[in-house]
């Protein structure tokens, strides 16, 4: 078990997460099984989750992607200025009790191919950092993903991630072993000469400049068992309206 200094439950309680979403709208129940891989839209984010990784700490994921985001858009310009807000992202996850393993820099993306969407982009972000089974899993929910057009999940992804021809979202793996889950994001910016529509729909060419970063970390259990409760009640107004399952072939 990683180890790390506690984290005082007040600074959760601290983070400035932005207005209130409306009331009234449906709340949307994760479906997803046990032992089962699954994928989940986390407003401009989505996740991976290998068969492994148990129902609590699928929510434990969510959860915490959805407080870093929302903490990050009050702090920075999420599309304007993708590396300030990636900062803040990810210096709450830590304050929120994930170990950070890893991280690198955000690099310039230069395709293999005349033209290229988002989703290679990403898959080929993972390709070197996962095994091939965890590249499967990606590949299948950004899959699931791009065909979910007329689904909810392609509304809670496409207003957060991209304005115009900019934008700024994640991909992310969670996957556990012996009780620890390990979270593995990619963070994608990019600055494009077209107006983006759908953005997973797009076919971009080298007009396009893409920029990625990493970043890996593992939850430090015993302190986030701590700060659970205070996590969940902190984003819980905004969950049912920013978090979607996805549906996997």
């Amino acid at each position: 078990m990683v180890t790390m200094a506690t984290t005082p439950i007040s600074t959760i309680l601290g983070f400035d997460l932005g207005p209130e979403p409306p009331s009234g709208l449906a709340a949307l129940e994760d479906s997803a099984s046990e032992n089962v891989a699954s994928g989940a839209v986390v407003a401009g984010s989505f996740v991976a989750f290998a068969p492994e990784v148990s129902e609590q700490h699928r929510q434990d994921v969510l959860e915490s992607l959805l407080l870093a985001q929302f903490a990050a858009n009050v702090k920075a310009e999420r599309h304007k200025d993708p590396a300030a807000w990636f900062r803040v992202y990810s210096g709450v996850l830590e304050q929120a009790a994930w170990v950070v393993e890893g991280s690198s820099a955000a690099t310039r993306y230069l395709a293999q191919t005349s033209s290229f969407s988002a989703g290679t982009v990403v898959i080929d972000a993972f390709r070197r950092r996962l095994t091939p089974e965890e590249l499967q899993y990606v590949t299948t929910t950004v899959n699931a993903l791009r065909a979910d057009t007329v689904g909810t999940s392609q509304l809670v992804f496409e207003c957060p991630s991209h304005s115009g021809g900019i934008g700024n979202f994640q991909a992310a793996l969670a996957t556990e072993e012996n009780g620890d889950v390990n979270l593995r994001i990619v963070q994608v910016s990019f600055n494009a000469p077209q107006h983006v529509t759908r953005l997973l729909l797009e076919k971009f060419t080298s007009t396009a400049r893409f920029h990625v970063a990493f970043l890996a970390l593992t939850q430090n259990e015993e302190v986030y068992a701590t700060v659970r409760s205070t996590i969940s009640s902190k984003v819980e107004s905004r969950f049912e309206h920013a978090v979607v399952p996805l549906t996997l072939p």
